[in-house]
């Protein structure tokens, strides 16, 4: 009965621990990270490069004022509208760990191809306008914020890995007093149990 308690103890900090392994801690990035929500949807509204605005970088070409967008420009703004605007305000909402890794791999990815842009720009007629700075700031954040809090613990996980820990030597008890109970007696424990009953059956024969 000892033994099926402390497993079923056992297999619920596991699955506690694995639940809580689900979640982020965003405590003390949560500002940073609607910062940047904030910052990507400036983005999208004004000027990026000459005429054009932030959401005309997500298609590639030329656009309707004749501002040519490159390939790697309009692979950032992807990247920034999924990892910032979609999955980092999921993130903040939810606080799902496996959406937060997603959304720091892509904001991380955006931001060193946006630093491209810069140099790409300086090559073309249209340089940068403000909108690409904001949306510099916005990946920057993103990635600052995700970098500081997507490999942390948080309490629920350090609680529900003592308690696995706690189980776990619960179990180790009750399998050395299992293995106690099981093992077989000492060899001198046997020769002395011999030794015992020869002499017994020796004092019953002489009193026969």
């Amino acid at each position: 009965m000892r033994e099926r308690n402390t497993t079923t103890a056992a297999q619920e900090a596991a699955q506690a621990e694995r639940r809580a392994a689900q979640t982020m801690d965003l405590r003390g990035q949560k500002v940073t990270l609607w910062i940047a929500v904030a910052a990507y949807i400036v983005y999208l509204i004004v000027p990026y490069a000459g005429s054009a605005h932030g959401w005309q970088a997500l298609s590639f070409g030329t656009t309707d004022d004749g501002v040519k967008i490159s390939l790697m420009e309009t692979v950032s703004a992807w990247l920034a509208l999924l990892g910032v605007g979609v999955l980092t305000t999921a993130t903040l909402l939810t606080r799902r760990a496996t959406l937060g890794l997603i959304a720091w791999m892509m904001v991380t990815v955006s931001f060193f191809v946006n630093l491209w842009g810069f140099w790409y720009r300086g090559s073309t007629a249209d340089g940068p306008a403000i909108g690409m700075w904001v949306g510099m700031l916005a990946t920057f954040l993103a990635f600052l914020g995700f970098s500081l809090v997507a490999l942390r613990r948080s309490p629920e996980q350090r609680a529900a890995e003592e308690k696995v820990r706690a189980s776990a030597g619960q179990l180790d008890e009750v399998g050395k007093f299992q293995s106690d109970i099981a093992s077989p007696q000492p060899q001198e424990m046997l020769v002395d149990d011999r030794r015992k009953k020869a002499a017994e059956r020796h004092r019953h024969q002489h009193e026969g």
